[in-house]
């Protein structure tokens, strides 16, 4: 498994399952976004047990996981990470997505669409009025109402 991390985003490649994810996880940073290059042979894990934990791990990820692949991701690899993308169109993907915005910013996104994976549209409404009103508060020196 090859790991190359910045600030932002860590891109994994040459992995045969998710499931090393979940015990590399201190090698991973602390990203954004977890880019997961895949092949036809990378699995979600080698038994039922590697497989949920692997998929637990995503779930509970404090950032976005995408798989990215040249050809079909299997359902199992696709329903585990947040989205699945082309890889001849991953970089142009994330430099739109994150383009201008600071850490900060990103990990106020993030946190809405993390809180999307399990909870009720009530609770991912009350993140997204909680990190707006934060971000105004930055973007105008004052202070947030919270």
């Amino acid at each position: 498994m090859t790991i190359t991390a910045n600030d932002i985003v860590t891109k994994v490649c040459q992995l045969s399952s998710l499931y090393q994810l979940s015990q590399e996880r201190e090698q991973l940073g602390e990203p954004c976004l977890l880019l997961i290059y895949a092949d036809g042979n990378t699995a979600l894990g080698n038994d039922e047990s590697e497989k949920a934990e692997a998929a637990r791990f995503l779930r509970e990820a404090d950032f976005m996981s995408a798989v990215v692949s040249d050809g079909s991701v299997s359902d199992e690899l696709a329903s585990a990470a947040d989205m699945v993308l082309k890889a001849d169109e991953a970089d142009e993907y994330v430099a739109k997505l994150y383009k201008d915005k600071t850490k900060k910013q990103i990990r106020e996104i993030n946190a809405c669409f993390i809180k999307a994976r399990t909870a009720p549209a009530e609770e991912v409404l009350a993140t997204e009025s909680r990190a707006f009103y934060r971000l105004m508060a930055d973007k105008n020196g004052g202070n947030s109402n919270e």
